[in-house]
């Protein structure tokens, strides 16, 4: 009996390590843009920086794309140089990887946010978490 309780606590508190070591891997951690205020980073240091697409920001410059994001607090501006996702808009949230150079962001991996909106062909919006059949 106590060895199978003892194989049951194993068993479990293997699960928990996994768990938590899978869990610790896919979590992305990113600054806000007012958190780059508080922090030294140095110009070779990649980092992950998250905000919302500024309106009326985004310009393409050859193989460039400028913009700005924001938190509400503080502005920054960014030169991306990557793929654009086709979801990618004005006062969308996205996580952007790259570096400082003074006061440019110089990214070249782009994640973006997008709403649980669904907008058919017929204009019909659905909001995909309460959609069902």
């Amino acid at each position: 009996m106590k060895k199978n309780l003892l194989v049951v606590l194993l068993g479990i508190g293997l699960i928990i390590y996994a768990s938590t070591v899978i869990a610790s891997r896919n979590t992305i951690y990113y600054y806000t843009t007012s958190e780059t205020l508080g922090i030294e980073i140095s110009n070779e240091e990649r980092i992950k920086l998250g905000g919302f697409v500024v309106e009326d920001s985004i310009t393409k410059d050859g193989e460039f794309t400028l913009f700005t994001i924001t938190d509400g607090n503080k502005d920054i501006d960014i030169v991306f140089d990557g793929f654009v996702p086709e979801l990618f808009q004005e006062n969308m949230g996205v996580i952007l990887d790259g570096i400082f150079e003074d006061e440019l962001f110089l990214a070249d991996d782009m994640l973006v946010k997008h709403d649980n909106e669904y907008v058919s062909s017929d204009g019909e919006t659905y909001n995909v978490e309460n959609y069902s059949e």
